[in-house]
C-alpha cells in the first residue's frame, strides 16, 4: 500500500507539473511613449498580427501595457520593471522607447516600431536583441509635396523638441532638404506640452510661409494649438504623419501607422516562434499615404493642386 501510494502521489506530481508548464504563458512587454491616435494605430496593427498568428493575450501570452504619457524619463523605469518581471519579448512603440531599450535591455529580444533606424540616431552598431521596422523618411518627397502647394515657397517654421532624438534626426535631415533648395529653416524649441503656443506664435510673428511639424511625439500633442495659429495666421500646416491631419493639419505625408505596426508584429511572431531572422533584423516601412485635410486647407489659406488631391489616400471634410 505505502509503495502504490508513492506511485499515485508521483503521479499526481507529475501532472501538476505538466499543468503549470501548460499554463505558462510567454510574457510580452510592451511600452509607448505617449497616448496618441497615430502611436495607437500602429499598436492596434502590431496586436492584430499577433492575433492572427494565434498569439492571444490571456490565453498563451500575457502583455504588459506600458505607457510613459509623454513623460521620456518614465521610460527607463518602465523597461527595468520589464526586465524584473522576466519579459520575454519587448516591443517599444517610439523612437525614444526603442532608442532607451537599445541601450538598457541587453538580454531580452527587442522588438520596435514607429521608429527611425538606430543608424539614423547615431547609434554606431545594432545590438544583436533588436529586431523591427524603421521609417527611411522620405523628407524629398515631403519636401517636394510642399512645394507643389507653395511654390513660392521660401521660409518654413517648424517647432521642435530636440530632447526626442527622431524629432532632432527630422529636423536635421528635412534642414538639409530645405538648404538645397534655397528654402529657410526657422526653429523653435519646445520642452514640453505648455511650450507649444509659444512656439507656434513666435514662428508665426517671423514670416514663414508653412509651418512643419516633423516625427515628433511632444509637439503632436498640442498640434491642435498649432492649427489655430496657423488658421489665425493663414499659414498652413504640414506633417510628416499622416493622421495628424485629422487634428487639424492641412496635408499629411508619411507611413502608413497600422500597416508599419502589423509590419513590425510580424517581426515578432518571428522571435516567438523560435525562427532564425538574422538576416532580416531590422528592414523598412514598406506602405505610405497622404491625408488630406479640406476644412483646414480652406482654414489655413491653402490651395491643394488637383494633381495631389487626386493622389490623396483619404480627405477629410
Amino acid at each position: 500500500m505505502v509503495r502504490l501510494a508513492s506511485i499515485v502521489s508521483f503521479v499526481i506530481l507529475v501532472i501538476l507539473q505538466s499543468c503549470q508548464t501548460a499554463d505558462k504563458k510567454t510574457i510580452i512587454g510592451y511600452v509607448q511613449i505617449t497616448q496618441d491616435p497615430v502611436l495607437d494605430a500602429a499598436k492596434a496593427g502590431l496586436f492584430r498580427a499577433l492575433k492572427d498568428s494565434g498569439f492571444i493575450d490571456g490565453q498563451n501570452i500575457k502583455i504588459l501595457d506600458n505607457n510613459a504619457q509623454g513623460d521620456i524619463s518614465m521610460i527607463t523605469t518602465i523597461l527595468q520593471s520589464l526586465q524584473s518581471q522576466n519579459a520575454d519579448l519587448i516591443i517599444t512603440n517610439s523612437t525614444p522607447c526603442m532608442s532607451a531599450a537599445a541601450q538598457i535591455v541587453k538580454d531580452i529580444p527587442v522588438v520596435f516600431t514607429v521608429a527611425f533606424g538606430p543608424e539614423q540616431i547615431g547609434f554606431k552598431s545594432i545590438p544583436d536583441n533588436l529586431y523591427g521596422v524603421y521609417d527611411p523618411w522620405k523628407a524629398d518627397e515631403f519636401v517636394d509635396l510642399i512645394q507643389a502647394c507653395l511654390p513660392g515657397l521660401k521660409r518654413v517654421g517648424i517647432p521642435y523638441n530636440n530632447a526626442e532624438p527622431n524629432a532632432e534626426y527630422s529636423v536635421k535631415i528635412l534642414s538639409a532638404e530645405f538648404a538645397k533648395r534655397g528654402i529657410t529653416l526657422v526653429t523653435a524649441a519646445v520642452g514640453g506640452a505648455n511650450d507649444i503656443m509659444q512656439a507656434g506664435q513666435s514662428l508665426a510673428a517671423q514670416q514663414i510661409d508653412a509651418m512643419v511639424v516633423a516625427a515628433d511625439n511632444t509637439v503632436y500633442l498640442g498640434l491642435g494649438v498649432l492649427a489655430k495659429i496657423s488658421a489665425s495666421e493663414k499659414i498652413p500646416l504640414f506633417v510628416s504623419d499622416p493622421l495628424q491631419a485629422e487634428k487639424g493639419a492641412a496635408l499629411g505625408f508619411g507611413v502608413d501607422y497600422d500597416s508599419w505596426g502589423y509590419q513590425s508584429g510580424l517581426k515578432a511572431i518571428d522571435l516567438l516562434k523560435g525562427r532564425n531572422i538574422s538576416m532580416h533584423k531590422i528592414e523598412p516601412i514598406l506602405k505610405y499615404q497622404l491625408i488630406l485635410n479640406e476644412k483646414a486647407c480652406h482654414e489655413q489659406g491653402l490651395s491643394v493642386p488637383e494633381e495631389i488631391r487626386k493622389n490623396a489616400n483619404r480627405i477629410i471634410k
